[in-house]
C-alpha cells in the first residue's frame, strides 16, 4: 500500500483559485489589447503617463494595474511600473521571443469551447461532422492567415531550440510535412548551410509560408509544396521527414495511416522526426498535453487525442518503422519521437 500523503490544507482558497482562474487569462489578454507591457517596456511607466497614451482615465487603468501587479505580470518600483521578466520577454511586441498575439488569438478561440466542457463530455456521439476541424477551417484563407502567422510567432523559437538541439547536419534533404509558416525548416537551413527543405501543407497556407521563407532570404534552400498527409501523392527521395506538432489533431487510427504515408516519402533507413504534445506514460500529467487531450471532445465525438510515449512506440511500429526513440523536447508540454524506416 502506497504511504504517499495526498491530503491538502483544508482551506478553500485553491478551489476558488481553480474555478476563477480564467479571470487571471482575462486580465493577460486585455492588457496585450491595450498595449500595456509594451508600453510600460517604452517608459510609458507612471499612473498618469499611461492613462495618457492609452486615452483612458486613471481610475480605469489603476484598476487594470492593480490586478496585474496582483497576478505578478508587472511590479512597482519608486513609483514607477515594470514588466515582470517574462513579461518583458514574451508580451512585448518587438521583442525576439513575443508571442502576445498568439496568446491572445489562442484564448480567444477556445474560451466558448471550454465553458461548454460538460456538454461536450456528455453529449450522445452523432454523425453529424464537426465544422471546426482543421481542414474545414482551414479553408477559409483569412482564417488559415491568422492562424499560420500565429503560429510562426509562437513556434520560431521552438524552432531555434530544435536546431540547436537536433543534429540535422546528418541529414540532406528533408520533408517538413503539415510544416505551416515554414519556422522549423527557417531555424534548421539557417544553422546547417547544407541543408534543403520542402514545406508541405495546405494550399491556403503556402503563400504565407513563402512570404516568411523569403522574409528570411531562404527561397533557394526552402520551397513550399501542396499537399495532405493524410492523402497519397506527398513528394519523395528524403532522408528526413517530419511531422512537428500535426497529429495530436488525430486519433490514432488516422495518426498510424499519416506515418504510413510518410513512409514512401523517405529513402531506405531515413529517419522520421515526430514534436507532439505528450502525456507522460502514467497519464498524470503534463498539464498542458492533459489539456488538449480533453479538449479534444466536441459534441461527444473524439476529434483528437494526445499520447504517451508507449502509444507512440506502437503507432510506429505498426506503420513499418524500427529503431524508435523517444524522450521529451519540453518536459512540460512536448515530446520529440524519432524512428527509421523499416526495410
Amino acid at each position: 500500500m502506497s504511504t504517499e500523503d495526498f491530503t491538502r490544507e483544508l482551506k478553500t482558497e485553491r478551489m476558488t483559485d481553480l474555478a476563477l482562474a480564467y479571470k487571471k487569462s482575462c486580465t493577460m489578454v486585455t492588457g496585450l489589447d491595450l498595449g500595456l507591457f509594451t508600453r510600460i517596456s517604452e517608459g510609458v511607466d507612471t499612473l498618469t503617463k499611461l492613462a495618457n497614451a492609452l486615452s483612458l482615465d486613471e481610475e480605469r487603468i489603476d484598476r487594470l494595474l492593480t490586478v496585474c501587479k496582483a497576478v505578478e505580470l508587472i511590479r512597482e518600483v519608486d513609483g514607477k511600473y515594470v514588466n515582470m521578466s517574462d513579461v518583458e520577454r514574451y508580451l512585448v511586441k518587438g521583442k525576439r521571443g513575443y508571442f502576445g498575439d498568439y496568446l491572445s488569438y489562442i484564448s480567444r478561440r477556445d474560451y466558448a469551447a471550454w465553458a461548454d466542457l460538460t456538454q461536450n463530455l456528455t453529449a450522445e456521439v452523432s454523425d453529424e461532422v464537426d465544422e471546426r476541424t482543421y481542414l474545414t477551417t482551414m479553408n477559409d484563407p483569412g482564417y488559415a492567415r491568422q492562424f499560420t502567422e500565429a503560429g510562426y510567432e509562437a513556434s520560431l523559437p521552438l524552432g531555434h531550440k530544435l536546431a540547436k538541439e537536433f543534429d540535422f547536419g546528418r541529414f540532406s534533404r528533408w520533408l517538413d510535412i503539415a510544416g505551416g509558416s515554414g519556422c522549423y525548416s527557417i531555424a534548421a537551413c539557417e544553422r546547417y548551410p547544407n541543408l534543403q527543405t520542402v514545406v508541405v501543407d495546405l494550399p491556403q497556407v503556402l503563400p504565407i509560408t513563402r512570404e516568411y521563407v523569403a522574409k528570411h532570404g531562404l527561397e533557394g534552400r526552402i520551397t513550399a509544396a501542396e499537399g495532405n498527409f493524410l492523402e497519397p501523392g506527398l513528394p519523395q527521395g528524403f532522408d528526413l521527414v517530419s511531422f512537428i506538432t500535426p497529429l495530436q489533431g488525430y486519433m490514432p487510427d488516422k495518426v498510424i495511416a499519416a506515418l504510413t504515408n510518410a513512409r514512401g516519402s523517405l529513402l531506405p533507413g531515413g529517419t522520421v522526426l515526430i514534436i507532439d504534445y505528450m502525456l507522460n506514460d502514467e497519464k498524470s500529467g503534463p498539464i498542458d498535453p492533459a489539456y488538449v487531450n480533453l479538449f479534444g471532445l466536441r459534441k461527444g465525438q473524439y476529434l483528437n487525442r494526445v499520447n504517451t510515449g508507449l502509444d507512440w512506440r506502437s503507432f510506429l511500429e505498426t506503420a513499418g518503422y524500427t529503431e524508435i526513440n523517444v524522450s521529451w523536447f519540453t518536459p512540460h508540454q512536448l515530446g520529440l519521437v524519432t524512428a527509421v524506416r523499416g526495410e
